[in-house]
């Protein structure tokens, strides 16, 4: 198996930020602990960035379509209005596969096991869901603008990483259970 991950925003995008913390830094972080696991299990995982560097939309699917991957993962945190929504949602292009849309349910499922507020699997329109051509889906790891969201991303980490993880070892078993 070979996946893309994308860790959004970086560089001088530093994405949703709250008190000090930046999307751009979590979404790396929790990307690069995953694909570390992963390739622990004989996974190949590629990323469209290392570090906190700016990468465009457009470098990002040009990234995908260099290469042949069984999926696109891009990673974010959400935001709306500090303190007021909260959760995790996998978002899918409206066209997915059904490979993709089996993938979001699978990762929405381990983000919920951790202790997030299920806010389902959604479509949207979203640039690199819409343009790449590997199966792709859009995670939202919590609300970085939500306290709670932010305890459960810290304390749960190991767990989120494991559960995520176990997604891509054996899409057959749900995640966190193989």
């Amino acid at each position: 198996m070979k996946i893309l991950f994308d860790y959004g925003h970086g560089g001088s995008d530093p994405g949703a930020n709250y008190r000090g913390r930046k999307e751009a830094d979590d979404v790396l972080r929790l990307g690069q602990a995953v694909a570390k696991r992963l390739r622990g299990a004989g996974v190949v995982v590629h990323e469209t960035r290392t570090k906190n560097e700016t990468l465009g939309l457009g470098a990002r699917v040009k990234r995908d379509k260099a290469d042949k991957y069984d999926y696109f993962v891009s990673f974010h945190r959400n935001a709306h209005s500090p303190e007021k929504a909260r959760g995790a949602e996998v978002f899918t292009y409206p066209t997915a596969s059904a490979k993709a849309k089996d993938l979001a349910v699978q990762l929405q499922n381990a983000l919920i096991r951790v202790g997030f507020k299920d806010r389902g699997v959604k479509v949207a329109n979203y640039y690199v869901l819409r343009n790449t051509r590997s199966p792709a889906v859009l995670i939202e790891a919590g609300f970085i603008d939500n306290s709670d969201d932010n305890r459960l991303f810290d304390e749960k980490f190991e767990v989120m990483v494991e559960g995520l993880a176990g997604c891509f070892v054996d899409l057959k078993v749900a995640c966190g259970k193989s």
